[in-house]
């Protein structure tokens, strides 16, 4: 992994836990508690599915395709 992609991943990760939580803490000042969590909730868990798609998914996580031992 180069260096930009090491900064983006690493905006991408702060963005994932500051903007939504930032949005929930102005929201719950403004007497909206609930909207804020359903805000930080849903803004959590789609930096959690652009993680998820972005770098997990593509990995090959598959096993060796022949056996170790001949004749099993």
């Amino acid at each position: 992994m180069d260096r930009s992609q090491m900064l983006t991943g690493g905006l991408i990760l702060a963005a994932m836990v500051l903007v939504p939580g930032v949005t929930k803490y102005v929201l719950t000042e403004l007497g909206y508690a609930t909207l804020g969590s359903m805000i930080w909730y849903g803004g959590y868990a789609t930096g959690v599915l652009l993680v998820w798609a972005m770098w997990i998914r593509p990995l090959d996580l598959t096993g060796p395709t022949e056996p170790d031992h001949p004749g099993e």
